[in-house]
């Protein structure tokens, strides 16, 4: 939230704030290298868990959820960045953020790939919701497929999408039975009141990209991107929690709470 996004500028920082560092409860401030050593072990180790912990103590409605894709520019001079096509950028270069949302916008679960990965290669991720009980799981037409269908299936979710004909001239030429069940929902009534809950991980996307400043085009190779990522999620989550435990409800920035 302070916009430091190097480790020598945190412990410049940090040597520079007595209050944060007594808040933190520094006595002494490590030096950059020793901050990257510490940062590296949690990542490798133990972040996942308190991840999920942060998660479950902010108790997500998590009975409709969304899942979809993100573009994350990187560096021009990124040699691991791949090209890849977005929805409103086209093509660029750089990563892809790959989320599932709640409702009440909480990231259940998340992956970092290069941009060239397609969205509907996502099984890994869908597997990560083995620990809530969703009942309807909604994605754009790039989720269209039979796959990501035997997969819910198998879970016991109900994988709703808009329709990707690819090359069928209309949706009665569809053959699969998932898609065939999949369009015929989407047309009834209760499936389109369902899938407007879409736009809830578009939103989330939003608030971290303007607020938490996600996509950060100054970066470059892919772990130093993830690290970034991760730990940007990470503190959002720690945002919410605070903002519940004060009964704040909203998702407005601070000075509009």
């Amino acid at each position: 939230m302070n916009k430091i996004y190097c480790l020598r500028e945190l412990e410049w920082a940090l040597k520079n704030d007595a209050f944060a560092a007594r808040i933190i409860g520094l006595t002494d401030i490590p030096d950059h290298s020793t901050l990257c050593i510490r940062l590296k072990k949690i990542e490798n180790t133990a972040f996942f868990q308190v991840y999920k912990a942060f998660v479950f103590m902010l108790k997500p409605d998590v009975r409709i959820t969304s899942i979809d894709s993100t573009a994350l520019r990187s560096s021009r001079f990124d040699s691991e960045a791949k090209s890849g096509k977005g929805t409103r950028l086209g093509w660029y270069t750089g990563y892809k953020l790959h989320l599932v949302s709640s409702c009440d916008l909480i990231p259940l679960a998340f992956d970092i790939t290069t941009a060239n990965v397609y969205d509907n290669n996502c099984e890994q991720l869908i597997k990560q919701l083995d620990d809530h009980d969703i009942f309807a799981l909604l994605g754009d037409a790039a989720y269209d497929s039979v796959k990501l269908f035997e997969l819910c299936e198998q879970m016991s979710i109900h994988l709703l999408t808009d329709i990707n004909l690819r090359r069928a001239k209309s949706v009665e030429n569809i053959k699969n039975e998932y898609r065939i069940r999949n369009s015929l929902y989407l047309e009834s009534p209760i499936g389109e009141k369902i899938y407007k809950h879409r736009i809830s991980v578009e939103r989330l996307f939003s608030i971290l990209k303007m607020r938490y400043g996600l996509e950060n085009p100054r970066l470059y190779g892919f772990n130093k991107y993830k690290s970034h990522v991760i730990w940007t999620l990470l503190l959002y989550l720690i945002e919410k929690l605070l903002d519940k435990d004060q009964g704040v409800a909203c998702n407005n920035f601070p000075w509009n709470k």
